[in-house]
């Protein structure tokens, strides 16, 4: 059912996620050439805007974490595969901060600089809690389902 509180907790995971998008996750400084940047999803744009590097599994791995959360909505009648899916969406934002780290590591090495994380960097993880939350709620209902079944 759509009004169930897991669907409360996947909606706004999914929202979480989209805005993480839009909006930069690092800020970056290099010392040797004394440019800046802002690191977006899609890649790392200078201060006049231009799209100098071009990260795109970042913003592919979080659409994709996104769109699984979107498909958990409407499988309410599927509670094991929600649970399944839900375990999905959080390995495919793990593996987002896997990357995350590994490429701005690489690119503070390449640039001799260093990086300041911004608050969108933090909005994958609330939603790794919002959907943790989910499956504990999808759970339960399996829980009161098989309760019910045996009572009958």
């Amino acid at each position: 059912m759509i009004q169930r509180k897991q669907t409360l907790f996947l909606f706004f995971a999914i929202v979480a996620i989209v805005v993480c998008l839009f909006f930069p996750i690092a800020t970056l400084e290099s010392d040797s050439l004394g440019l800046g940047g802002r690191l977006f999803n899609l890649g790392v744009k200078d201060l006049n805007g231009n799209l100098e590097f071009v990260s795109w599994p970042l913003c592919l791995i979080l659409t994709l974490s996104a769109i699984v959360d979107l498909v958990n909505i409407f499988l309410f009648n599927n509670r094991t595969l929600q649970i399944k899916l839900c375990i999905g969406s959080n390995i495919l934002v793990l593996v987002w901060y896997v990357y995350f780290i590994s490429f701005t590591q690489g690119l503070i090495g390449d640039l001799k600089g260093e990086y300041h994380l911004a608050f969108a960097s933090c909005l994958p993880l609330i939603a790794v809690i919002l959907t943790v939350m989910a499956k504990k709620s999808i759970e339960a209902d399996e829980a009161l389902v098989k309760a019910a079944d045996r009572i009958r």
